[in-house]
């Protein structure tokens, strides 16, 4: 009995303070100043001076999707077909490359095997860059 008279004639304990970071929110909260609400309307809007951009109404209908009517079959087979044909045009665009080099070293040997430096300068050195040009065409055409 003694123990619970003790008990009863204790305070209750105090409540934490606050820390200084929630008196400071607190503090800055009450400070606030209301922020007027203001309803706009279409007529607000129209007044406006900036771009006005109307969009259709939610209830109009979208234009029909045009879905391909072509199985996963058929879409793949036409992807097999394309890859093969790049793969044809790349191999014959190589080859056209492959040929070129060799007439250009096969034109480059005859200039420096030639004696005569004004046909040397002249016909061959004309011939080689031709040939040059061509094959940094087809370098530059080549399919990736």
């Amino acid at each position: 009995m003694l123990s619970l008279s003790l008990a009863a004639q204790e305070a209750p304990p105090e409540p934490p303070k606050d820390s200084a970071l929630v008196a400071a929110a607190r503090r800055a909260r009450e400070g606030r100043v209301a922020i007027p609400r203001k309803v706009i309307t279409n007529a607000d809007v129209k007044k406006s001076k900036g771009k006005l951009i109307e969009l259709p109404a939610k209830g109009a209908p979208l234009p029909p999707h045009v879905a391909d009517a072509r199985s996963t079959i058929e879409k793949h087979d036409e992807a097999l077909k394309q890859a093969a044909a790049a793969e044809r045009e790349r191999a014959v665009a190589e080859k056209k490359i492959t040929d070129l080099e060799a007439e250009l070293a096969v034109i480059e040997q005859s200039y420096y095997d030639e004696n005569d430096p004004s046909y040397r300068d002249d016909v061959i050195r004309k011939k080689f860059l031709e040939k040059k040009r061509e094959l940094d065409a087809a370098r530059a055409a080549i399919p990736k």
